[in-house]
């Protein structure tokens, strides 16, 4: 298990608040903590090299949408219009990527882009289904960096608006998008004059747009795939960015007093650390973070940290004994109490319970509620029987998205099928943090980054003991 895999079950028709699979409920404790720390970004902005490619692909496209008739973005359906344009650019950076030779990185849309290739680049829409290249909107390059292009000064632009319309390229999404074009070998640039002479956009409006970039509008994509830039690998994903990159996203992302750049700098003094959980102590004692964030419920993120950290584990462990109950795959719930596994990590759930106790007021507000609920409850609980149906039952009550299990008659029954994922803990967007601060050569971020990884690598030792 890698530090970047979640569990998520979806539901039809559930809302998008629920329909993440959030475990436990703690999903609003968790963002709030998220939000507090890493305003503006998610998991999954972890390369800020797809900022400067994304910037480039919001400036052509938009060139090409107002070309073809394009105008309001207030309308969720002329927004769908606007992204037609801009996802087949996305998705050409990742083949311009394969075709370099380089597989690792943020390439979503892969599988289907290799079978395009393999094809001889012949498939419609990147040989997607229908939904896939719907869906692509949400779980593709620009779905993932979209609320950093909202929300960052300077990357998008829009009328009326404090931040941006996550549309409009600003003046920052200009230069990084002249960056990246002139970084490309010059049969592969774009120039504004090319999208000058007569085009008949109806003709390409009509669910034509993946075709017209690769015929007309980016037809020299493949040209010198190695010369330009490219989204970071894997191995080079700590590495800083060139110079005149860092120069246009540091001030964007870091800005002098941000609160990005103070818990960056934060966690860079972390030396010490060896785990998230430590990390988090050092954010919640932090003098200079408290005074930018102006609240004191930043102390309480230690303890929330690993009391959720907690029933995530013995969560996972029930799931593990469920299903490695021979056949039967429905154990009961006194047989699991015998598991010495199981004991040794409900102890360290009601241990953390015990240490979760925020100050009068605040265990009743909604974003504690659940948690306080669940600690209450585990701390009544003496035995190990009674604490896996305090669990259990919490989970169905109150998780979000599909349930793992449920308690019938006295045995844990699962509900869905062991696809050997586990389930992540909560992690606060810091690693993304860490990995852009790293790239724009805010501070050193290895000794952060290092601390994060140990601890994945610690449970996965136990796990495997």
């Amino acid at each position: 298990m890698s530090v970047e895999q979640n569990w998520y079950f979806t539901k039809p028709w559930e809302p998008v608040s629920i329909r993440r699979g959030y475990a436990l409920g703690f999903r609003v404790a968790s963002d709030y903590f998220a939000d507090l720390l890493t305003p503006g970004l998610t998991n999954g902005t972890s390369d800020a090299r797809w900022i400067s490619l994304l910037s480039w692909c919001l400036v052509w496209s938009h060139i090409v949408w107002r070309n073809a008739g394009g105008s309001d973005l207030s309308r969720r359906d002329d927004q769908r219009r606007r992204y037609a344009w801009l996802r087949p650019l996305e998705l050409l950076w990742v083949d311009r990527t394969l075709e370099s030779g380089q597989t690792t990185g943020q390439l979503r849309g892969r599988r289907s882009i290799e079978r395009w290739r393999n094809a001889a680049c012949r498939p419609r829409n990147f040989a997607m289904s229908t939904d896939q290249f719907r869906r692509y909107r949400q779980i593709g390059m620009y779905g993932g960096y979209r609320v950093v292009l909202r929300t960052i000064p300077g990357l998008t632009t829009g009328p009326g608006l404090e931040t941006g319309d996550g549309w409009t390229p600003g003046s920052t999404a200009h230069k990084l998008a002249n960056l990246v074009n002139d970084s490309l070998p010059s049969a592969a640039r774009l120039k504004e004059e090319d999208f000058k002479s007569r085009t008949h956009w109806g003709h390409w409006d009509q669910e034509k747009h993946a075709e017209y970039w690769t015929k007309h509008g980016w037809a020299e994509w493949k040209q010198s795939p190695k010369r330009g830039v490219l989204p970071t690998s894997d191995g080079a994903i700590r590495s800083a960015l060139p110079p005149k990159e860092r120069s246009l996203l540091e001030p964007a992302l870091f800005a002098e007093d941000s609160t990005l750049r103070i818990t960056a700098k934060v966690l860079a003094s972390a030396t010490a650390a060896q785990s998230h959980a430590q990390l988090c102590e050092v954010l919640a004692d932090s003098t200079e973070l408290a005074k930018k964030l102006k609240t004191d419920a930043v102390k309480l993120l230690p303890a929330f940290s690993r009391f959720a950290d907690a029933a995530m584990h013995a969560m996972r462990g029930l799931w593990d004994e469920i299903n490695g109950d021979g056949e039967t795959q429905a154990p009961s719930v006194e047989k699991l109490a015998g598991s010495a596994t199981l004991k040794v990590r409900f102890e360290l759930l009601r241990t953390m319970a015990e240490a979760w106790r925020p100050s009068p007021g605040l265990s009743d507000h909604p974003q504690w509620r659940n948690v306080t609920q669940l600690a209450e409850e585990m701390r009544k609980a003496a035995t190990c029987s009674e604490q896996i149906r305090v669990l259990s039952r919490h989970h169905n009550d109150n998780g979000g998205g599909r349930r793992w299990f449920r308690e019938e008659f006295g045995k844990l029954v699962p509900l869905l099928a062991d696809t050997g994922i586990a389930a992540s803990d909560y992690r606060f967007r810091l690693r993304a943090l860490c990995l852009l601060a790293s790239q724009c050569g805010v501070a050193n971020m290895d000794a952060a980054l290092d601390a994060m990884a140990q601890e994945v690598k610690d449970e996965q030792e136990e796990d495997c003991a």
